[in-house]
């Protein structure tokens, strides 16, 4: 399975290091039965040209903001928490709406949408709920009553008050959502790693190599979470490593920008298959006809895609061909996708921000056996 195709068939992330991997800021959705979409993007560089025509890399980086972590690693305490405390009750009671749900396919809604002030509190709120350990005093109501918000479960909607939320209602609302989250999770059969597979701290090293390599970053600053991927028995695992700083919500609710790494590792040759950079506050530049045009009679695209392979991710086979790859998606998505090809038949797709050329993401398909 391709790396494109893994990203789209990962629903529910596996409850990792105690963090569980869907936050509650997302708008609420039945999560055990739809994909995670991941709104990737560029990092803040910019290429030069130098006496030899070859594009160079200037890494920026470093200067994006994290959270500082001043005495010790926060650390998640929703896992425990709910150990502690999810009832069989609860449990009986979630997994019957989740799969009324599925049965019906139908997504929670929402009758009005949250304002910015409200989505940034739920932010801060989300931070200190998993972290400092902030609960609500009374779980979220699931039907009509005295309260003003609640979920009616009879129609899958989140019924909200024309005026804001209060910190205790949005903190009934990210609880509902973890522990939905928590409960559907039990229900996983959670692949393992087989034995001749990597192990997780060498999927993670080689993860942080291909990051370090191809963005320059300090990761000593990030968190990472680790996660073991096999959709069928006798399919290629594959471990998907996410770099994030802490507290990552307290810093979106703060409008300060802040990039996330994901890399996908095949298990068994260790081989580093996707490495991608987010930057949920890029705002894109959807590519027009005429852009298009004008791009596929600029060489400098395949020039920096070829860069980035030689150069950053320090290729030494022979590169046979380099195209761009027409789709509509990549269009959409204001990237310009480079095909590059090497002589032993494997190949890279090296994935550009528009009009900045900038690596987005990187993908590496080996050669099929």
């Amino acid at each position: 399975m391709k790396s494109k195709n893994v990203k789209s068939a990962l629903g529910v992330i596996a409850i990792s290091g105690g963090l569980l991997a869907l936050t509650a800021l997302a708008v609420p959705k039945i999560v055990a039965y739809t994909t995670v979409n991941q709104n990737v993007s560029q990092a803040d560089v910019s290429y030069t040209q130098e006496l030899n025509q070859k594009p160079a890399v200037q890494l920026a980086s470093s200067q994006i903001p994290v959270l500082k972590v001043a005495t010790k690693t926060p650390v998640s305490t929703i896992k425990s928490y709910f150990e502690r405390t999810v009832t069989a009750e609860e449990i009986k009671q979630i997994n019957e709406y989740a799969e009324k749900a599925r049965l019906t396919g139908k997504d929670e809604q929402l009758t009005r949408q949250f304002t910015d002030q409200e989505n940034k509190r739920r932010m801060l709120l989300d931070d200190q709920y998993k972290y400092d350990g902030l609960r609500p005093k009374q779980k979220l109501p699931l039907k009509s009553g005295s309260s003003e918000f609640y979920l009616d479960q009879s129609k899958f909607t989140y019924v909200i008050p024309k005026r804001e939320l209060t910190d205790e209602e949005m903190l009934q609302l990210i609880d509902w959502n973890y522990r939905f989250n928590y409960v559907v999770s039990l229900n996983l059969v959670v692949a393992q790693p087989d034995k001749k597979d990597i192990s997780q701290d060498e999927a993670l090293r080689r993860a942080e190599e291909s990051v370090s390599r191809l963005f320059g970053v300090d990761l000593s600053k990030l968190q990472a979470q680790t996660s073991y991927y096999k959709p069928f028995p006798d399919s290629k695992g594959q471990w998907f490593v996410n770099f994030l700083p802490y507290r990552a919500e307290t810093l979106r609710a703060q409008d300060k920008s802040y990039f996330m790494y994901n890399t996908f590792v095949d298990a068994k040759s260790g081989t580093v298959l996707d490495t991608t950079i987010v930057d949920l506050s890029y705002k894109r530049t959807p590519i027009t006809a005429a852009m298009n045009k004008q791009i596929s009679q600029d060489s400098s695209w395949l020039q920096a895609a070829k860069s980035i392979v030689v150069d950053k991710q320090g290729e030494t086979r022979a590169i046979t061909s380099s195209s761009i790859i027409k789709d509509s998606a990549y269009d959409k998505s204001g990237v310009v996708a480079v095909l590059v090809k090497l002589k032993d038949g494997s190949s890279y797709t090296v994935e550009l921000r528009y009009p900045e050329k900038t690596l987005r993401c990187l993908i590496y398909t080996p050669v099929s056996k």
